[in-house]
């Protein structure tokens, strides 16, 4: 079987609802997960998230790249420049968000997206990719550890009783 051809393109305005259910699709496994309780994505978070991002395109802050065969959007990844001017490298490139659609995953989908992204943070002069990924998501786990991401922080989290 001939592997489907991915393109990577910049997420427009008219990809809004593609991504918004994309995005629903993985706040959907996230609240799934039996985490503290507490921790939940709220009903409309997709939507808010996606037009946050869309109001920022073209301002050199951010990163909004999809993945797409043909015309179907299979993958998405969301980054942000976070400004460190404690640090000597003054910033880093924060992944909010990579999602691959549901009966996508492990196809390959997510890695061209992730190597446009280093390639964008190299060309913006970022010497740092940071992201967090739910422990109990041990895919994705698995497949940032892949990728050649190193456990750096440990976020802790406790509720106030």
């Amino acid at each position: 079987m001939q592997k489907e051809t991915l393109t990577i393109r910049q997420i427009l305005p008219e990809n809004r609802e593609a991504v918004i259910e994309l995005v629903n699709q993985f706040f959907r496994m996230v609240n799934r997960f039996q985490l503290d309780g507490v921790f939940r994505i709220r009903p409309r978070a997709a939507a808010k998230m996606v037009d946050i991002y869309l109001k920022l395109r073209g301002t050199d802050k951010i990163v909004f790249i999809g993945g797409f065969v043909e015309e179907e959007l299979v993958s998405i990844l969301i980054a942000r420049v976070e400004e460190k001017p404690y640090l000597e490298e003054e910033q880093n490139l924060f992944i909010d968000l990579a999602i691959t659609k549901q009966g996508k995953r492990k196809s390959g989908y997510m890695k061209p997206l992730v190597e446009e992204t280093f390639r964008w943070a190299k060309e913006k002069g970022i010497l740092a990719i940071e992201l967090r990924a739910i422990s109990e998501n041990e895919g994705a786990v698995e497949f940032w550890k892949k990728m050649g991401f190193d456990p750096f922080y440990v976020r802790f989290r406790k509720l106030v009783q």
